[in-house]
């Protein structure tokens, strides 16, 4: 399909650059410096406004909001001159969920391949790597980073500037106000490091021999690294922690 199917009913502004092979459903009102790839499907109801920059094969469904200030309070919204929300490929993203437009930083950025579930919040800042899935009614905070693979449970809430580890899984309902390591699993409230998250390596291709190892020297006062201290997985989890500046780690429960 090469020209772009759009609703009678949709608002597309004067500056929106459209790809091709696009379905655009009914309500939907995308305005301002917007540009949109090939095979999107735009559910109706769907808000795209500001400066959004959107890739190629996502599905999004309305109503749902991207682009809109982001919220600082009695701050007072803002949105920087040269700011920009940027969504990558493959992405679908379900019904009230809102993606909020930079405030201190240049882009909130989704990568390719995440799962957004009804009802999430990505906010002012923030960066979710590939291959993140956030389930339903989970928040997380502004400018906080999202590694790749990266599972946000039911229900759960992430403070902001907190940073979420590659291959980490967030428990439903957990309150998280620290920094999470890569490849485990973190749950209640203030969040806890219960285990490692094994299923989640082992669709990644590591064996339990590794995953086992990697369990036991994190849980010790001082990991033994081997070669290059970030090389292999034990050296992915040192790399992270190393560069959380203010040192606020999830603790062992």
């Amino acid at each position: 399909m090469d020209k772009n199917e759009i609703h009678s009913s949709a608002h597309i502004g004067p500056k929106v650059l459209l790809g091709t092979g696009n379905v655009i459903g009914a309500n939907v009102s995308i305005i301002g410096n917007v540009s949109l790839g090939d095979g999107n499907h735009i559910g109706p109801g769907a808000v795209i406004q500001n400066r959004v920059v959107i890739g190629n094969e996502n599905r999004i469904y309305g109503p749902i909001s991207i682009g809109s200030l982001g919220e600082m309070g009695t701050k007072g919204d803002s949105m920087p001159d040269d700011g920009q929300v940027v969504i990558g490929d493959r992405n679908t993203i379900r019904e009230f969920t809102t993606i909020n437009f930079p405030v201190r930083k240049s882009k909130t950025i989704i990568g390719n391949d995440c799962y957004l579930m009804a009802r999430t919040h990505v906010p002012h800042d923030a960066v979710l790597g590939d291959q993140v899935i956030m389930a339903t009614n989970s928040l997380i905070g502004g400018g906080c980073k999202v590694g790749d693979a990266a599972y946000i449970g039911l229900g759960s809430l992430v403070h902001q500037w907190v940073n979420i580890g590659s291959g980490a899984m967030i428990g439903m309902n957990a309150t998280v106000t620290a920094h999470v390591p890569p490849a485990v699993i973190v749950m209640g409230s203030p969040a806890r490091i219960t285990s490692v998250n094994k299923i989640g390596l082992q669709r990644r291709g590591y064996v339990d021999e590794d995953i086992d190892g990697f369990w036991y020297e994190i849980q010790q006062e001082v990991p033994k690294l081997e070669g290059d201290r970030y090389s292999g997985l034990l050296g992915i989890y040192t790399e992270f922690v190393d560069n959380c500046e203010d040192g606020k780690i999830c603790k062992f429960r």
